[in-house]
């Protein structure tokens, strides 16, 4: 990589780490480590007039003990709040946000290319500046339980908490990701200082730039933004896998019209080898009109008007699960519909022509997504989370190297007979319509969740 002259110090070394990232349409893709240790991706998009970045750090609430559950979300309500950084990326015409994840919390500006080198600079400065004092821990704690509030007036969010509270009781997995009341209120400014020293390094963070830069400016002028940060002891650790108490069906009636069937089975997550086959099986069930469930349960049975087939993967867990919503009426048969069309899966091979079709309809999802700078960057972001090639081509590889019967065993794995009493793999939930006196007991549960 040829050095720009004006380069010197931490931003002349970022530029001689480029390291190219082979992508067809990419021809402007690299892969770099600053000099303290932070690991980036670089992505030119001339034209494009834009820059995305964003800066992640390895941190979320599967880090938190549970009498602070919610502590990684307050700590990016404090370094997102107004203040100089913020205010400069205001000025030159940023669209910014963050978020908190089980394990990961970012945050990101949308800026106009001409200021980028002014944009890098406030978002670093947001991210390291942890200058908060016990008054402003009270204000966004204050935000943070009212947001809170707002997030659990949904009766099925009760059903979301409460069996993940019964499969993985007592692990950081099973608390939601914003805490709870009683939480939040014994989180202290020090806890929050101590938490942002240790997880905000720069080898436990990340950074992703994509838009119309050149790469070996944009490499310098963020290493120099971020060569503050101290380099910390090294990157996360895997995290364990939770353990796990399964039971085959959790039954909520509570305040709710339809009936809500779904059935599924945990998973190792996105650090597993079938974690690609998950996702095609996701993908075959329910993404779009050509799915199975879509064909039988929509479009052949009028069961509902939509259905969904999801995976949902953490490093080291997760589910697969598919669902509809449905008249109560009608409800047994549906059940037995669904049930149906997931055991096919794990008897008979899925047919070529079909399984071709999926991977082209994932295919064609992600080229979507890369028609935007912010598609690209969460689609490298997310790579650089798991630890895996960043390039599409590794992940497009995988998808079609999948074969009939990876899919058959991935299924039979998953949703395969259980051991023990129950003869059935899959896990299923249903949240029902309360009737009579449960309605009661159920507006009493929601109002007490309410002020967990």
């Amino acid at each position: 990589m040829v050095l720009t002259g004006w380069l010197s110090g931490p931003a002349a070394a970022a530029s001689t780490l480029l390291i190219p990232v082979p992508e067809e349409g990419s021809p402007a893709l690299y892969s770099l480590t600053c000099p303290n240790g932070l690991p980036a991706v670089i992505q030119a998009r001339p034209g494009t007039r834009t820059v995305f970045a964003q800066l992640s750090a390895r941190v979320g609430s599967r880090d938190e003990p549970p009498e602070l559950a919610g502590m990684s979300h307050l700590l990016e309500h404090l370094l997102f709040r107004e203040g100089q950084a913020f205010a400069a990326l205001r000025r030159v015409g940023a669209l910014v946000n963050a978020s908190t994840d089980f394990e990961q919390t970012e945050y990101h500006a949308d800026l106009p290319a001409a200021a980028f080198d002014e944009g890098i600079d406030a978002l670093a400065a947001l991210v390291s500046g942890a200058a908060f004092t016990a008054a402003d821990v009270d204000r966004e704690r204050r935000v943070v339980r009212g947001e809170a509030a707002l997030g659990k007036i949904d009766p099925a969010a009760v059903v979301v908490y409460s069996v993940l509270d019964r499969i993985f009781h007592g692990d950081p997995i099973a608390q939601p990701v914003i805490g709870f009341r009683r939480t939040l209120n014994r989180i202290r400014v020090e806890d929050l200082r101590d938490y942002h020293r240790r997880h905000y390094t720069a080898a436990n963070m990340f950074a992703v730039v994509v838009g119309d830069v050149d790469p070996a400016r944009a490499a310098g002028r963020l290493c120099t933004a971020i060569d503050s940060l101290p380099q910390g002891a090294g990157t996360h650790p895997p995290y364990p896998e939770p353990a796990a108490r399964i039971e085959r069906m959790y039954q909520f009636r509570t305040l709710v019209k339809q009936c809500y069937l779904m059935a599924g089975s945990l998973t190792s997550g996105a650090a597993a080898p079938d974690a690609p086959s998950l996702e095609l099986l996701a993908t075959l069930l329910g993404d779009g009109r050509g799915s199975r469930l879509h064909r039988r349960l929509v479009r052949q049975e009028a069961f509902s008007d939509d259905v969904l087939a999801i995976t949902f993967q953490v490093s080291t867990a997760g589910a697969i699960a598919a669902g509809l919503a449905v008249n109560p009426a009608r409800a047994k048969a549906a059940r037995a519909a669904l049930l149906e069309e997931m055991r096919r899966l794990t008897r008979e091979p899925v047919p070529p022509d079909e399984l071709r079709a999926a991977v082209s309809r994932m295919a064609g999802a992600l080229d979507a997504r890369f028609e935007t700078n912010e598609g690209i960057a969460e689609f490298r972001a997310r790579r650089l989370l798991l630890h895996e090639p960043v390039g599409r081509d590794d992940y497009l590889a995988r998808l079609r190297a999948i074969t009939p019967e990876k899919l058959l065993e991935a299924a039979r794995r998953h949703w395969g007979p259980a051991t023990g009493e129950s003869s059935e793999g899959l896990i299923e939930i249903q949240v029902l319509p309360a009737r009579g006196f449960g309605k009661l007991i159920a507006a009493l549960r929601f109002l007490m969740f309410r002020r967990l």
